[in-house]
């Protein structure tokens, strides 16, 4: 009796731990980012990353790099993961008429999605 009793409390307790790390991995984000120098004219960014099924937001900015510092020129998001289903999310900038100069994206996504990638491009 006493065996399984052990063996219930273990098993509540292993339960209560793999809840934790799902809740925690599912909350836990990193950033990525990367540059471009652009020509002049209409930009966008092109933004992808796989959800693995874990519920969250992708969020991209794009500023353009100054000697005084960045400006604000965009920024979107896109949800994915649970109850949405899983796939490929894909977000789409356009930043209309922008002169020249480089130009950084930073994107903030849930640690637990593949990814993401990104195309520069200009319409």
């Amino acid at each position: 009796m006493m065996k399984i009793r052990k063996m219930g409390l273990g098993l509540i307790v292993l339960v209560m731990l793999l809840t934790f790390a799902t809740s925690v991995s599912a909350s836990s984000t990193r950033t990525d980012t990367g540059t471009t120098t652009h020509s002049g004219g209409n930009l966008a960014l092109q933004y992808y990353a796989y959800d693995s099924h874990i519920h969250g937001w992708m969020y991209a900015t794009v500023y353009r790099v100054t000697a005084s510092g960045d400006v604000y020129v965009g920024s979107g998001s896109i949800e994915g993961g649970m109850p949405h289903g899983d796939g490929i999310r894909t977000g789409n900038l356009y930043l209309g008429n922008q002169p020249a100069g480089t130009y950084k994206y930073v994107i903030t996504l849930p640690s637990g999605w593949m990814g993401p990638s990104t195309v520069w491009s200009t319409y």
